[in-house]
């Protein structure tokens, strides 16, 4: 299932923003609430002067009816008042000095009416005040003390945002050039970078990343140069102990070529031969592994059904004992390749047929850039073979067949067909033509 990914930065954008739009709308509803508390606040404390301006003004004996005082309606009954209040709270004001309110409205619309009603306390008896303000009658001062609460609620709201937005810019301005500075420079390391102090990204935690990053690639990078260190000396060490092992073979041979040769000296002679040329091709891939993968590789012409041959001669020993046959079809072609690697990889191949072959032929064919390799395979003839891989050294050099291949623009392919293993080695000519 496909997972959206979002980035670091419109993560913390969209964070601010949605902190803004929160704080806004609690703002609002508070400043809403306070308006509207204000106003209730401002109510009772007019009808509390109304009421003792009332028993002031008004004798006892004129209090008995329910009249209109200063814009309210007064009685010493709460059944005296009008409908409008009694309706809207049947049972009255419990204690005294408490505000009631109703209104007619819905969350987003104007109220169509507004009912106050209060209780208050004198010498000569409690006063019940009322009054239903309708947008026709009521004050124009509260229109506009709202239209002032909205304007400075939505001028405090913009502010707020574009405070928020600010910080959260400065914010991302100053953590995400760091972060930058940080994935450029690790983008950029290389050998030279490495040994060189962590640059400092403003941040103690960006700064031991930085360092985690160098040390963790440091410590890779001295494991790999002590490999190739080892892999170069050891390869360039084998090619003294070769040269002398196979100088001597030949100097051995003219020698036995003056005397009697006695057949079991022949046998010793040949396989010290068979573990020179082992020793030779596993040195050849030893030096191709040190390589630097970017070095250019210098190309050479090559004629390619010689270089097959020439390689079969020299695989031809380990037929030795077997009823196996070989059977080798060239064509006059010549491609530019580099030598080692190509030697390398058909040397890997002829190997590998005679040596998994025990009875049969073994078919080699080459048409021009094409190069095909069968030969027949028992299932059980690894385990019959009396000299193993690993001790030939082929394991190492089979290993890269297919890396030498695509690095020099060959295309390998190898297929099991019944009891037939059957590789094809083609050329980049060849394949683009």
């Amino acid at each position: 299932m496909f997972k959206t990914r979002i980035s670091l930065r419109a993560l913390l954008i969209s964070s601010f923003l949605a902190l803004g739009l929160i704080l806004v709308l609690a703002y609002s509803l508070v400043s809403k609430e306070h308006f509207i508390r204000g106003l209730d606040a401002a109510m009772a404390t007019n009808m509390e002067k109304t009421a003792r301006t009332f028993s002031e003004v008004i004798g006892p004996g004129q209090r008995e009816q329910a009249r209109e005082f200063s814009g309210f309606d007064v009685a010493m009954q709460w059944a005296s008042l009008p409908a409008y209040a009694l309706e809207a709270f049947p049972g009255g004001p419990g204690e005294p000095g408490q505000l009631l309110k109703k209104e007619g409205s819905s969350w987003f619309s104007r109220p169509s009416f507004v009912i106050f009603a209060m209780r208050y306390e004198t010498a000569s008896g409690p006063l019940y005040l009322s009054q239903k303000l309708t947008p026709p009658a009521a004050s124009e001062l509260l229109p506009q003390a709202a239209r002032q609460n909205r304007l400075l609620t939505l001028t405090v709201s913009i502010l707020v945002i574009g405070f928020i937005l600010t910080v959260g810019w400065l914010l991302l301005r100053h953590v995400s050039r760091p972060m930058a500075a940080l994935r450029a420079w690790t983008h950029s390391l290389n050998n030279d970078k490495l040994s060189q102090p962590v640059p400092d990204f403003s941040y103690p935690e960006l700064n031991e990343m930085a360092e985690l990053i160098r040390n963790s690639l440091s410590t890779v990078e001295q494991a790999l140069d002590r490999e190739r260190r080892f892999l170069k000396h050891a390869s360039h060490e084998l090619r003294t102990p070769i040269s002398t092992i196979r100088s001597n073979i030949e100097l051995q041979r003219k020698l036995t070529q003056k005397r009697e040769k006695y057949e079991d000296e022949k046998s010793i002679v040949d396989r010290i031969d068979r573990a020179s040329l082992t020793m030779k091709h596993l040195t050849e891939t030893l030096l191709w592994l040190n390589h630097e993968p970017d070095t250019p590789l210098q190309s050479e012409a090559v004629d390619l059904p010689g270089l097959i041959r020439e390689l079969a001669g020299e695989m031809s020993y380990l037929l030795a004992g077997k009823p196996v046959t070989t059977e080798i079809s060239t064509s006059s072609y010549s491609c530019t390749v580099p030598l080692v690697p190509a030697r390398i990889i058909l040397g890997n191949l002829i190997r590998n047929a005679y040596q998994h072959c025990w009875e049969g032929t073994v078919v080699i064919d080459q048409q021009e850039g094409r190069v095909t390799i069968s030969n027949p395979v028992e299932p059980d003839a690894q385990n019959q073979s009396p000299v193993s891989s690993e001790n030939t050294g082929y394991g190492l050099g089979l290993e890269l067949t297919t890396t030498l291949s695509q690095r020099i623009g060959w295309h390998y392919t190898a297929k099991r067909e019944g009891n037939y293993h059957r590789v094809v080695v083609e050329t980049e000519t060849s394949r683009d033509s």
